[in-house]
């Protein structure tokens, strides 16, 4: 196995904990409204904060980890997710929930910006397309065998078992990826030489750097991340109060939208091949915008299950293509810096966005969250045909594969 193979496995395994894990707690929340009388305003609050706490993580993080070894810190992030994970097996209130959920959600910080990073810096003049698709199709993966087995596994044994499951597969994930990584040439692992100490407003100026080069990208970014936390984190509640589906099959139905996800994501490098990216993007938001409407005006089964389809289709499609554009503007010695920069933007947006739909939820109704997705789906596709003439990123798309620095 060569030097990048390993590299580009073990970030698609450690991407299928991460997702996995991360899907794990919001399955749980009808079990968890139940349990600890939660309303949908705190049940937004603990997801919206959990964001926060992956916002500042993500930022730190990426800043840091240019100047570390990849391996360690993507080794670290494993293992204190598996220790959250124990630690949610203990809780016993809102607050209690809310502070080892706000610890999971840090422990899930130092996969993107560093992951994302080194298939970025590995992959940038040699088959990013391909590796991009590969490690989101791991992430999928994982999501889908969390949602596939989360709900029954807690209906049959209790909603503390799959958190002991998901912290055993994390520590042998944990020792596999230690292993296979432990000779990775040194020339995959560089760090960046340059000064690290900063002032603020160099700091901030070169963060300015960063949004300028993938400015057209934000929104889609935003929405991206709002997609995926909108869908797992109130869809089972959506199903829940609207029909009238086992956790079984609420699961089963969930397991639809990244089970499509699994399959998109690793055809991902064909699809762009024969389409190209932008034409790609362009028309996942567009569908992404019309299956959340779709889902927000539904109660028949069959129209949530197309939705949900649709919705896989779309969402899934967008995450290897926003980071194939962004690694072709980004240079090597700053690859986790860039993705945290861009993934706190992210964030800022889908806090902000999931602790409104908490909110409205308690007031209008568990639709809500869906409506905010589709008439933000369809704002983001008319922003790409309004600017259908510019490029999205730099001269990316002129000079696709070949590396423009970002601080040029």
């Amino acid at each position: 196995m060569n030097e990048k193979v390993k590299i580009l496995s073990i970030v698609s395994i450690y991407h299928a904990l991460n997702d996995g894990v991360i899907c794990v707690v919001p399955l749980l929340f009808p079990v968890f409204k139940v349990l600890f009388d939660l309303n949908y305003t705190q049940i937004g609050f603990i997801t919206g904060t959990g964001l926060l706490v992956t916002l500042f993580g993500q930022l730190i993080i990426g800043r840091v980890a240019d100047r570390k070894n990849f391996r360690i810190f993507l080794a670290v992030g494993v293992l204190l997710m598996c220790i959250s994970m124990l630690l949610l097996t203990r809780a016993e209130s809102f607050l209690t929930l809310l502070f080892f959920m706000l610890f999971l959600r840090f422990s899930s910080s130092f996969f993107h910006p560093v992951g994302i990073g080194w298939i970025s810096r590995t992959f940038k003049k040699d088959r990013l397309d391909w590796a991009m698709g590969i490690q989101s199709g791991f992430g999928d993966l994982g999501a889908f065998f969390a949602i596939f087995t989360t709900l029954f596994i807690a209906d049959l044994s209790g909603w503390r078992m799959p958190l002991y499951l998901w912290c055993i597969i994390g520590v042998l994930i944990l020792l596999c990826g230690l292993f296979i990584t432990h000779n990775v040439d040194g020339n995959f692992n560089k760090k960046n030489d340059k000064p690290f100490k900063q002032n603020l407003s160099e700091a901030l100026n070169e963060a300015w750097k960063v949004f300028k080069n993938v400015r057209m990208l934000l929104p889609a970014y935003i929405l991206s991340g709002v997609a995926w936390s909108i869908f797992i984190s109130y869809f089972p509640l959506f199903l829940s109060e609207q029909t009238t589906l086992s956790l079984t099959y609420i699961g089963l139905l969930t397991t639809l939208w990244v089970g499509i996800g699994v399959v998109v994501s690793f055809s991902y490098s064909r699809i762009q091949g024969f389409f190209g990216r932008r034409k790609v993007i362009f028309v996942a938001y567009f569908i992404m915008g019309f299956s959340g409407l779709l889902l927000a005006l539904s109660v028949n089964i069959f129209l949530i299950a197309f939705a949900v389809l649709l919705l896989g289709i779309s969402t899934f499609l967008t995450y290897p293509a926003l980071f194939c554009f962004t690694s072709t503007v980004t240079d090597e010695t700053m690859e986790s810096k860039t993705f945290g920069y861009i993934f706190t933007v992210q964030l800022v947006g889908g806090t902000l966005i999931m602790f409104i739909s908490g909110a409205l939820s308690d007031i209008f109704g568990i639709w809500i969250p869906f409506a905010i997705l589709g008439v933000f789906g369809l704002f983001v596709t008319l922003f790409m045909l309004f600017y259908r003439g510019r490029s999205l990123v730099g001269e990316s798309e002129k000079t696709s594969g070949v590396l423009s620095h970002a601080n040029e």
